[in-house]
């Protein structure tokens, strides 16, 4: 796939992370921090990783995706076992923004929050140009899944990678605490292992 010249992704980049904070199609996100930014990672990175939200004791305290809270300390470890350095790769969500319920607790995101910030994340993606795509949980697969369809199900085809939209994707389960009651906490470190070694075995 031809490459976007740097200074032209600097340039697309910034006008998407404008467009992000300047947002306002979710009523319940308002004052809520758009997660999106330098700190998620280089635009040059390999590996696209994409979870559900911000978190609301982590990247919506933080402004950095799947760090300062239970998740994000989970995340780290296993970006540990699988080898990968937080520094290579680039971290978003399927809605820039942290949902939460009437109790202030965090929320699933709506399919019409999914689908609000639909566009922003093709955009990254076309800005970024990943060799890898891994999604982060089922809300994350669902919302790539309307950028282009893959006919991926998590609880069956989690760390199956496939072709989609001009690169390779992989579902993985996300690491809240209630996805390790599906997916133990064991089982997800073999996921990453097992990632990064299709990422060496396929380029």
């Amino acid at each position: 796939m031809e490459q976007v010249p740097y200074q032209t992704r600097e340039l697309a980049f910034a006008r998407l992370v404008d467009d992000v904070q300047a947002c306002r199609r979710c009523p319940r996100m308002e004052g809520r921090r758009r997660v999106l930014g330098r700190a998620n990672g280089p635009l040059s990175a390999r590996l696209l990783f994409i979870a559900e939200a911000p978190g609301r004791l982590g990247a919506d305290v933080s402004g950095v995706p799947l760090t300062g809270d239970r998740a994000g300390r989970t995340f780290a470890a296993l970006l540990e076992a699988g080898g990968f350095e937080r520094s290579a790769v680039f971290v978003t969500n399927a809605v820039a923004c942290n949902p939460r319920d009437a109790g202030g607790r965090n929320d699933r995101p709506t399919a019409r929050e999914v689908a609000n910030c639909g566009p922003y994340l093709a955009r990254l993606m076309a800005i970024m140009q990943p060799d890898w795509v891994v999604t982060l949980g089922a809300v994350a697969l669902d919302a790539v899944r309307r950028i282009a369809p893959h006919g991926l199900v998590l609880a069956r085809d989690v760390g199956r990678p496939v072709a989609w939209n001009g690169r390779r994707l992989v579902a993985l389960y996300h690491p809240a605490p209630r996805a390790l009651i599906h997916r133990p906490l064991p089982v997800q470190r073999g996921d990453y292992q097992h990632l990064a070694a299709l990422v060496a075995t396929e380029g």
